[in-house]
């Protein structure tokens, strides 16, 4: 999963740094989207932390806790927060472009401009964003996106698990807001949370009786 970027001259690009960046939390039903972005800058320790990134989704809770600790405490990164109400405002797609555009220019600004930026694919993003390499299944391509899967989907996880404690009814530390069917049990108990999408909900009737 080694950078390589091509130029439209197919000159390779030298690059000093790169920034890889991919969320967490596009399709649950609660809670926020989470996005994040992390500075390889070829360095033994980052080369090191790197080698063992992988897609989070193909990592188990113990296995993506133990990469996040070395990462957040040795590595540049920075992660971006949408809420449940700015996702039914402005709807999950301009979230998740807004997270990649606050991201890259985070990072960017930590040196001087000087690094190209990686992030997994976003419908629609490359035309509002083409300064942004986007990639399908990037996370599987780059491990700087890897490396950014691992530590937004933990940090959701952590968000979600604290939200446990306030909303108890709806076991979101055991789904994390997705579409599980005891999730949607308990929404036809109990009826939408705060922290519910309403927008996502919009097709479900969870007050009709079976």
């Amino acid at each position: 999963m080694a950078t390589k970027m091509w130029a439209k001259d197919n000159e390779i690009l030298m690059i000093k740094f790169v920034i890889g960046i991919d969320e967490a939390g596009r399709g649950p039903l609660a809670g926020p989207i989470v996005a994040a972005a992390v500075l390889n800058t070829h360095s033994l320790v980052d080369k090191k932390i790197l080698s063992r990134a992988q897609d989070s989704k193909k990592l188990s809770a113990q296995a993506r806790e133990d990469l996040f600790l070395p990462m957040i405490q040795n590595m540049l990164w920075a992660v971006r927060v949408f809420d449940n109400k700015f996702i039914d405002k402005y709807g999950i797609q301009k979230a998740n472009i807004l997270l990649v555009y606050e991201l890259s220019r985070d990072l960017l600004k930590q040196v001087n401009g000087q690094a190209v930026v990686l992030a997994d694919y976003v419908g629609g993003a490359e035309r509002v964003l083409p300064q942004i390499n986007f990639f399908k299944n990037g996370e599987s391509q780059h491990q700087e996106i890897a490396a950014a899967s691992i530590i937004a989907k933990v940090y959701r996880d952590k968000l979600m698990n604290s939200l446990d404690k306030s909303f108890p009814d709806y076991a979101f530390a055991l789904h994390k807001g997705y579409g599980t069917k005891r999730h949607y049990e308990n929404l036809k108990k109990f009826g939408p949370s705060p922290i519910h999408r309403q927008s996502f909900l919009k097709n479900y009737d969870f007050f009709k009786t079976s």
